[in-house]
């Protein structure tokens, strides 16, 4: 017997929407290509925020690798710092995080298949036979494709190693480099993982003939880079894609899309899980009312565009910023921010995730008593 909802994609987002089904009585089946969840997990960085990771619900503990209290922002020679009295944000084991995911997936009722690599006719037969079929496998979704949604036009390509006896001055702190001659549309990042271990990485978008292996390489020959791997040796490297926008459209017919396949992705810094994760919740709320109420799947667009759409877009604002300036204009954008005490203000109120979060913050801070 076929269940209600067919889920194309087992990673973290994928199962986290089969566990918000369960909890809601609806059953589900998830279609994962590769053999293990964690399988190639390791490709992508895992810098979560903690407010995020507790909005979203997300049993996480057991994947902490390192805390992480700020930020240093480099643009040539100059510097922008952030340093909280507290944890901000973690570094995580993705792989770890998504066997707990579908732990808990399973634990609700869901059927989790591995191995099932799905063509575009397996797809549309799932389509035929289930009363709602979403797509969480990814960028280069075979879903949206299968059903002709918009394409996604602008993405990033990244490239990270992780160096073991790396000089990690502060394990604490990530930095992020601003240099469009070599992280052209992006940036590149240094992750500490403990006082020796530390992940270097670069991203590009995806124009043309780009090569983020080449852009790293150069990333990497660059001193203040080199002197933070000092002897380190290298224990993995790897390739991932990043969207960098939402798709026109998510829902059609008796299909929805969420996550990365959806877009649903801060273009600024990359980070698509806790956007994905909440817009799994709503995608599970409208299919519930869907099933049990006759309402329309198109809602599933209005409502995570009316919750999510405000951040998302000024994720993106902030991303054509950052990628049309170069150092010197990042370097003035530093020094105003200095001179109003943006260290300060967003080191004790911004919110990783939401912009509106941490402007409300700021803008309550400022209007309310002095101390």
């Amino acid at each position: 017997m076929e269940r209600e909802v067919g889920i194309v994609g087992g990673g973290i987002i994928g199962l986290s929407l089969a566990r918000e089904l369960c909890k809601r009585g609806i059953s589900s089946t998830v279609y994962e290509a590769k053999r293990h969840v964690g399988e190639g997990a390791e490709r992508a960085s895992g810098i979560l925020s903690k407010a995020g990771l507790d909005r979203a619900g997300i049993d996480y503990e057991s994947s902490i690798v390192n805390e992480l209290y700020g930020a240093v922002f480099h643009a040539g020679n100059h510097v922008f710092r952030i340093r909280a009295r507290e944890a901000k944000a973690y570094v995580v084991d993705r792989a770890k995080l998504a066997e707990t995911c579908a732990k808990r997936a399973a634990e609700s009722g869901a059927e989790i298949r591995l191995g099932e690599r799905l063509g575009k006719e397996e797809i549309r037969r799932l389509a035929e036979s289930h009363k709602v079929l979403v797509g969480a496998d990814g960028a280069i979704s075979t879903t949206a494709s299968t059903f002709g949604f918009p394409h996604i036009r602008k993405r990033v390509l990244t490239y990270k190693a992780v160096y073991k006896g790396a000089a990690v001055e502060d394990r604490y702190t990530v930095g992020l480099y601003f240099d469009n001659s070599v992280t052209r549309g992006f940036f590149g990042w240094t992750v500490p993982y403990s006082e020796s271990l530390m992940e270097v990485a670069v991203g590009i978008e995806d124009k043309g003939k780009t090569n983020s292996k080449a852009s790293f390489d150069r990333f990497t020959s660059k001193e203040g880079i080199r002197r933070v791997i000092g002897g380190g040796k290298e224990a993995m490297r790897g390739a991932s894609l990043i969207p960098l926008e939402t798709r026109e459209k998510t829902a059609k017919d008796n299909v929805l899309l969420v996550g990365d396949a959806a877009g649903q992705v801060k273009a600024a810094t990359g980070g698509g899980i806790i956007f994905g994760v909440g817009c799994a919740k709503t995608a599970a709320d409208v299919i519930f009312r869907h099933i049990n109420s006759g309402l329309d799947l198109e809602a599933y667009e209005a409502a995570w565009r009316k919750r999510y759409g405000t951040d998302l877009a000024l994720h993106k604002m902030l991303h054509g910023y950052y990628s049309r300036v170069g150092q010197s204009g990042l370097g003035m954008a530093f020094a105003f921010m200095k001179a109003v005490n943006a260290e300060k203000l967003l080191s004790m109120y911004g919110d990783m995730d939401y912009p509106t979060v941490t402007l409300k913050n700021i803008l309550l801070r400022s209007s309310g008593p002095n101390d």
